[in-house]
């Protein structure tokens, strides 16, 4: 007799209306989620090209909503099934010590991307030097930073508050080369503007190139420099490119230089 009041208690519970609506805060809860993933993260955040900054921005915007909408849903289901729930808020003082302990590493990684963020560290579509190694960023959000290696093409998933050290590469490169000074300056510079020109017609990636002129003269020659701008992610294409472009022109001049390196 008392098991079958205990299974008739048990039905009686599940079909009460406290679980009902609770069932349905979970399943309108779990489509939100999916909402916010599948379409604001993947279909409206990172998808506005030349808008990196507002696409960060977005990216951080739909992660801390996704917590948001859980802790809702949390509150709502505790208050159908007759928790106190305002007795709950008012010691939200000790339950925030108490979960600020357990969720510590989480709040370092929301409180670094918030800093990230704000002093623009970086943003989605940078290049950045990250343990050595040149990384695109591809997605960045309240906790992680997903960066893909431009030399490998591995990608990472590294939380924030480990983006201590981060090198932002700019699109700026200079690329120098060494002549011996026998070498016409005049032939040289004729030279090294006629590259310019043609590394900016025959790629869409560089943005623009000039003669810069001398950089420095040494015991062992002039060193002379160009400045080209591309997107940092494409550069090391450039460069070759760059290199390619040179060796023709300096054949075209009948010069050749001693030795050559990229800087950046």
């Amino acid at each position: 007799m008392n098991e079958t009041q205990e299974i008739g208690n048990d039905i009686k519970y599940f079909a009460s209306k406290p679980f009902l609506i609770s069932l349905i805060i979970v399943g309108v809860t779990g489509l939100l989620l999916y909402i916010i993933k599948q379409y604001l993260i993947k279909k409206v955040a990172y998808t506005t090209k030349g808008e990196q900054h507002k696409n960060t921005f977005y990216g951080v915007i739909f992660n801390i909503l996704q917590y948001v909408v859980v802790i809702i849903a949390i509150v709502m289901i505790l208050h159908q099934h007759g928790v106190n729930v305002t007795r709950i808020l008012a010691g939200l003082g000790i339950m925030a010590t108490i979960i600020g302990l357990a969720l510590q590493d989480t709040l370092k990684d929301i409180i670094a991307g918030i800093s990230i963020y704000n002093y623009n560290f970086y943003k989605v579509g940078d290049l950045i030097r990250y343990n050595g190694e040149e990384c695109d960023v591809k997605y960045f959000s309240a906790r992680v930073t997903k960066l893909q290696s431009i030399q490998t093409n591995s990608t990472y998933t590294v939380n924030n508050s480990l983006m201590t050290s981060v090198e932002k590469i700019k699109d700026n490169r200079i690329q120098k080369f060494l002549f011996d000074f026998e070498i016409d300056r005049q032939v040289i510079q004729e030279c090294l503007q006629d590259v310019c020109e043609t590394i900016k017609k025959e790629t869409n990636y560089c943005k623009d190139a000039f003669y810069e002129g001398i950089q420095e003269i040494s015991d062992r020659g002039v060193i002379y420099a160009i400045r080209y701008r591309c997107p940092a992610h494409r550069s090391e294409l450039v460069r070759m490119k760059l290199m390619d472009v040179s060796y023709d022109k300096f054949k075209e001049h009948g010069i050749r230089p001693k030795i050559s390196s990229a800087y950046r």
